[in-house]
C-alpha cells in the first residue's frame, strides 16, 4: 500500500521541485520509503528522497537510488515518477519503488496489492521470467511484458498503477474492478499532465488554482452522492473510472485538453446461475475462504475491523479458524467502535464474536466534542466532503489499529452492496407486487409494520411505480415538506443549468441492476474512498475480501431468492457460514455496522455547539448556502419539526471543506 506521484511533460520539465512536493505532501501513505525516477531523452535518473530508507541507498540494483533528489541539477525531463512506500509485502530493498525491469524497459509506480502474485510468478516463470524481488510490484511488470494490455484480467487485487515503456515511450494507467484503490489527474494550464493517489498532490503546484465543479457539488449537497463519476468536486480534475485503463504516447499530451477519454476493461455482466440452492451455498463459501486466505497474505500483522455485523463477523471468524489451524490465534487483533449509547451500540454482538474466536479485541468510544477539533483534518485527509460521522468513525478505527502495532486490517467493505445488505430487494420485490395489484401478499411483505410505517412504504411504493408519469413524480418528490424546507438553505442561482440527478429506482429493471448500481455508482466508491483515506492517513492498509471479483461475480448472477427473501436478507452468506459464525450473530435480523451517535450529538448533547460550528464557517461557501435559512434548517432539525437526516452534516461541512482547500466557487 503506497502514494504515486507522476508529471508528463510536452514541454520538457526544468524542475524536480514540483515532484518532490506531490509525494512529500502524502508521506502519511508511505513512511517506510520513498524513491524517484526520472526520465530525458538520453538517460534515466534513479534517486532518492529525505525519507528513502538505508537499506535503499546499500542494495544494488538497477531501480535503487544512486544520487539524492535534491541533488539532480535541472534537466529536460519528459516524465518523471515519485513513490511513497508502505512495506507488506518484501520488506526488503528489492520491493522499492519506482521499480525496473528487462533492463530498465518498463518502469511502474503501483499502489495496492496483487493478491496471486505467487501463483501468477509461478506461471511467469514457467514461461521464461526472471523475477529478483519477492513482491507483487515485479509480478505486475513482467505480466504486462507477457500479455500487454490483458495482464489486468489476470490480477485478483486491489491497484492503481502507471507503467512507462522507456523504449516505445508508451504509458499504462489502470486502476482496479471496483476502484478500491484511488487514481486521479489533473493537467496544467500549459499541457502538462500531473497524476498521483490523492488530490492535494495538485495544490501544491505553481499553476494550480482550487475552483468548484458546481455540478459535483450540487450532488453531494443535494443528493448527498460523491465519486459517482470521473470527475470530482475540483473543476479539473479527474479520476480514472474503476475498471478502466488508458494508454498515451509522450510527445501527444496536445492531443488532450482537460480529460482523457478512458477504455472499460472490467464489467459485470449478468448469467444467471442455474444449480440449486445447495450447489450456489457450496461455491460461495469456497470462494469466500479462497478470498479470506489470500488477503491473508502479508509479512507485516493483520488484524479485522468487527462491527459485529454478518460481514466483518464472517471474516473474523474464518481468519480464527485458519490461525488456530496454524497454531497462530494467538496473532488475531480486532478493532471496534462503539457508543455508551445502548441505541447506537453494537457491542453485545461483538462481544459474541470475541467470546466465540478469542481475539486479542480493542475496542474505542467516539467522542462527540471531537468532530469539532478534528473535521478540518478529516477534510484535508480525505480531500472532498464526506456525508456522515461514519467517516469520523473509520478514521478512528485505523487509528487503533496503528496505536496497537497492527499494519493491515480486513474489513467488511463491499458485501452488502451484493448481498441485499441495504433492504433494496426487498423494496423491489413489493415494488412489483405493488405494480401487479397482488396486495394481499405486499400486505403479507409489510406484516409487523406499524400503520404509520405501512403508509410510508405504500407511499414510497407509489412514488416509484410505473402508475404515474414522471412529471408527477418529481412535483411530489419536491413538495415534501422536509426537502422544501431544505431545497432553501441553497441560493436558487446554484441550481440554474445544472443537471437534475436521477432517482436511482426509476433506471432499475432487475435486481441485477440494484447490486450494479450500488457497486460502482453509489454508495460504495464514497465507501471505499473513506476506507482509503482513513487508513492511509494512519499508514494503514485496508483490504477487503468481499471484493475479490470472482465472489462478487458468482454472487451477482445468482437468483434473486438466494439472496433476499421475506424472512431471511443475505440468505446465501447466513446458510453458507453456519458452523463459522456464532449462531447469535448468524441469526441476528438487525443491522448497524459502523455507526456513530451522531443524532444524539446534533440533536441533544451538541446542540448549540453545531450552531456555531456552522457559523465559524459559513461565510466560507461563497454565499452558495444561505446562512439565514440553513440556521433555521437546523434549529428546526434540533427541535423535531423537519426529521432528523444527514442533510445537516452535508451542510456544515462543505463550507469547512471549501475553507480547508481554499476552493473558489
Amino acid at each position: 500500500m503506497c502514494g504515486i506521484t507522476g508529471i508528463i511533460s510536452n514541454s520538457q520539465i526544468n524542475s524536480v521541485v514540483e515532484l518532490v512536493k506531490m509525494n512529500q505532501i502524502i508521506s502519511h501513505r508511505g513512511p517506510d520509503d520513498e524513491g524517484y525516477v526520472l526520465f530525458t531523452n538520453k538517460e534515466i535518473i534513479v534517486a532518492g528522497g529525505r525519507d528513502t530508507a538505508p537499506s535503499s541507498w546499500q542494495a544494488e540494483s538497477p531501480y535503487l537510488p544512486k544520487i539524492e533528489i535534491d541533488k539532480v541539477e535541472n534537466a529536460d525531463v519528459s516524465v518523471a515518477f515519485a513513490h511513497r512506500r508502505l512495506s507488506i509485502l518484501d520488506l526488503s530493498p528489492f520491493g522499492h519503488q519506482p521499480m525496473s525491469y528487462l533492463n530498465n524497459q518498463y518502469w511502474i509506480v503501483l499502489n495496492g496489492e496483487i493478491y496471486n502474485y505467487l501463483e501468477l510468478r509461478e506461471e511467469l516463470k514457467s514461461k521464461g521470467h526472471t523475477l529478483i524481488s519477492e513482491s507483487d510490484t515485479e509480478v505486475v511488470l513482467a505480466a504486462y511484458h507477457e500479455w500487454g494490455i490483458e495482464c489486468q484480467h489476470k490480477f485478483v487485487g486491489m491497484w492503481a498503477f502507471v507503467i512507462y515503456d522507456f523504449e516505445n515511450r508508451e504509458l499504462f494507467f489502470s486502476r482496479d474492478r471496483f476502484g478500491i484503490k484511488p487514481l486521479y489527474y489533473w493537467f496544467s494550464p500549459i499541457g502538462d499532465l500531473h497524476f498521483g493517489s490523492e488530490i492535494k498532490q495538485f495544490t501544491v503546484l505553481n499553476n494550480w488554482s482550487a475552483k468548484l465543479n458546481h455540478q459535483r457539488a450540487y450532488d453531494y449537497l443535494m443528493h448527498s452522492v460523491t465519486d459517482h463519476t470521473e470527475e470530482t468536486m475540483f473543476e479539473g480534475v479527474y479520476q480514472v473510472a474503476p475498471g478502466h485503463f488508458f494508454t498515451l504516447l509522450v510527445g501527444e499530451l496536445n492531443k488532450y485538453e482537460k480529460k482523457i477519454e478512458t477504455k472499460r476493461w472490467y464489467d459485470t455482466k449478468y448469467e444467471e446461475f442455474e444449480g440449486s440452492f445447495d450447489e450456489a451455498k457450496s461455491k460461495f463459501l469456497e470462494l469466500f475462504k479462497s478470498s479470506v486466505e489470500l488477503h491473508l497474505r502479508s509479512d507485516v500483522p493483520v488484524g479485522s475491523a468487527l462491527s459485529g455485523g454478518l460481514d466483518s463477523s464472517s471474516i473474523v471468524c474464518y481468519v480464527n479458524i485458519l490461525l488456530k489451524n496454524g497454531g497462530k490465534e494467538e496473532l488475531q487483533k480486532t478493532f471496534s467502535s462503539c457508543s455508551t449509547d445502548e441505541r447506537f451500540d453494537e457491542r453485545k454482538w461483538m462481544d459474541e464474536v470475541v467470546k466465540h474466536t478469542n481475539v486479542d479485541a480493542h475496542f474505542l468510544y467516539p467522542k462527540g466534542e471531537d468532530v469539532f477539533k478534528m473535521t478540518e483534518k478529516l477534510l484535508w485527509y480525505h480531500d472532498e466532503p464526506y456525508q456522515s460521522q461514519s467517516a469520523f468513525l473509520g478514521y478512528h478505527v485505523f487509528e487503533s489499529a496503528k496505536q496497537n502495532g497492527t499494519v493491515v486490517l480486513l474489513n467488511g467493505q463491499g458485501a452488502d452492496e451484493y448481498l441485499s445488505g441495504y433492504g433494496m430487494y426487498q423494496f423491489y420485490r413489493q415494488r412489483k407486487l405493488f405494480i401487479k395489484f397482488k396486495l394481499r401478499k405486499l400486505m403479507s411483505e409489510l406484516a409487523g409494520e406499524t400503520f404509520a410505517g405501512k403508509a410510508i412504504k405504500i407511499s414510497e411504493l407509489v412514488l416509484y411505480s410505473n402508475l404515474i408519469p414522471e412529471t408527477l413524480k418529481d412535483i411530489l418528490r419536491k413538495n415534501k415538506s422536509s426537502t422544501k424546507r431544505f431545497l432553501k438553505t441553497i441560493d436558487p442561482a446554484f441550481f440554474k443549468s445544472l443537471y437534475r440527478y436521477k432517482n436511482p429506482p426509476d433506471i432499475w429493471k432487475h435486481y441485477f441492476d440494484i447490486s450494479k448500481y450500488q457497486m460502482s455508482h453509489d454508495p460504495l466508491p464514497r465507501y471505499l474512498k473513506w476506507e482509503d483515506r482513513n487508513s492511509m492517513a494512519n499508514s494503514t492498509e485496508a483490504r477487503v475480501p468481499f471484493l475479490d471479483h470472482r465472489l462478487v461475480e458468482f454472487t451477482m448472477n445468482l437468483p434473486v431468492e438466494f439472496l433476499d427473501t421475506k424472512d431471511v436478507r443475505k440468505r446465501i452468506l447466513v446458510s453458507a457460514l453456519k458452523g463459522i459464525l456464532p449462531e447469535k450473530v448468524r441469526t441476528r435480523d438487525d443491522k448497524k455496522g459502523f455507526i456513530t451517535p451522531e443524532q444524539r450529538w446534533f440533536m441533544e448533547d451538541f446542540k448549540g455547539e453545531f450552531i456555531d460550528y456552522y457559523l465559524k464557517y459559513a461565510d466560507y461557501s461563497s454565499g452558495i448556502i444561505n446562512k439565514e435559512n440553513t440556521i433555521k434548517y437546523l434549529l428546526d432539525v434540533q427541535n423535531k419539526k423537519i426529521a432528523f437526516s444527514y442533510n445537516y452534516w452535508r451542510l456544515i461541512s462543505f463550507s469547512i471543506w471549501m475553507k480547508v482547500y481554499h476552493v473558489n466557487a
